[in-house]
């Protein structure tokens, strides 16, 4: 894949399934971006940052351990944009959460490159 329309953008997977993860961190470097961060946990927000900023955040609603939500709203809260890839239905999004990116899985790689983009586009 030569498209890079994710070039220079900082981007952490959250994805309790080793192989969507790999999956995606593929498709994702294969687009340009630099993923800084795979977690199969919610990471400590405040520890990724003082890394580098972060462009673009992709969860999975459920994590295995609990939901994401309460991280999701800490993105939302440092002005992180972020796109949930889950196989639960859009319904199940608390009412604060419902306006940000969202996809089901299985998504192909186009759908999940454009929603990035245009969710870390938008931020920058």
């Amino acid at each position: 894949m030569t498209d890079q329309t994710l070039s220079g953008y900082r981007i952490v997977i959250l994805e309790d399934d080793y192989y969507q993860a790999q999956d995606c961190r593929q498709l994702l470097e294969a687009a340009g971006a630099k993923v800084i961060a795979i977690s199969a946990r919610i990471p400590d927000l405040p520890s990724l940052l003082e890394e580098g900023p972060i462009d673009a955040v992709l969860i999975d609603i459920n994590l295995g351990q609990g939901l994401s939500f309460d991280f999701a709203r800490a993105l939302k809260a440092q002005g992180i944009p972020f796109v949930f890839l889950t196989g639960y239905d859009a319904a199940m999004l608390p009412d604060d959460l419902a306006g940000n990116g969202y996809l089901t899985k299985p998504a192909d790689a186009a759908r999940i490159m454009a929603a990035l983009a245009r969710a870390a586009g938008d931020a920058r």
